[in-house]
């Protein structure tokens, strides 16, 4: 009975992070607000370049497309819960919903509008009315996150070989961060609610490390960030091994 109740108040938990603010106040310690907005610039011109034919968006529209548009949903969120949202133009909780206007079955002129409504709040110019709360398991799917993850990872470690401490070194590991936040609200490969605390767990240590290898990426200690990176590895193989 204990467990059951155990078990109960856990769901109760992951619920709610779910559908409130992120699991962590998002703020200027666990990922800059500079970073933030350097990913959102970079990433609304990958989608312009993406997209700049309909031929080239239906060459990557299952694959790059999505996970910009799921990246940068999240990008928004984390600026609207931001506490120096205020300093930068993009409007963050806009930016989220325009993301969001974008889903896998979307032809080109849908993701043209998207792409269009995106740029405005990316410059501050969205009349659209957007909620600063939005549930952060609604961001992004687990494919195209882990895709990223992956991606991310792959551009972190080839930093490391002349690191020199910039805003999109530093930022590849903090748009992990932020997905971390997305991965622990979303549940959904979680079958056995006993298992919830497990990917509580490595949901959070995953984000600790990817901070600590920002922070070390920041500092220029390349040793130091990888030391984090490999943590961080070992930490998904054994998620991995539980959540298929």
């Amino acid at each position: 009975m204990m467990r059951s109740l155990l078990v109960a108040l856990v769901c109760v938990s992951v619920s709610s992070v779910a559908g409130a603010a992120a699991p962590v106040p998002v703020n200027q310690a666990l990922v800059p607000i500079n970073e933030l907005a350097f990913e959102v610039n970079s990433r609304v011109a990958e989608l312009e370049k993406l997209m700049i034919t309909e031929e080239a968006f239906e060459a990557k529209k299952g694959e790059e497309v999505r996970q910009a548009f799921g990246v940068l949903a999240c990008m928004g969120q984390a600026i609207a819960e931001h506490e120096d949202a205020g300093t930068v133009k993009i409007q963050g909780a806009a930016l989220r919903d325009a993301a969001l206007l974008f889903n896998r079955k979307s032809n080109f002129a849908e993701a043209e509008a998207a792409l269009t409504a995106l740029k405005l709040a990316q410059t501050g110019a969205s009349e659209a009315a957007a909620e600063k709360e939005h549930p952060w398991n609604k961001l992004i799917n687990m494919h195209p996150m882990m895709e990223e993850m992956n991606g991310r990872n792959a551009k972190i470690i080839r930093s490391l070989r002349r690191l020199r401490g910039t805003d999109e070194e530093a930022g590849n590991a903090s748009v992990l961060v932020v997905l971390a936040l997305a991965m622990q609200a979303d549940t959904h490969e979680v079958k056995d609610p006993a298992d919830l605390p497990k990917w509580n767990e490595w949901s959070t240590a995953y984000r600790d490390q990817m901070h600590k290898a920002a922070e070390a990426i920041r500092a220029k200690d390349a040793k130091a960030a990888r030391e984090w990176l490999d943590k961080a590895k070992l930490n998904c193989d054994a998620c991995h091994e539980v959540f298929q």
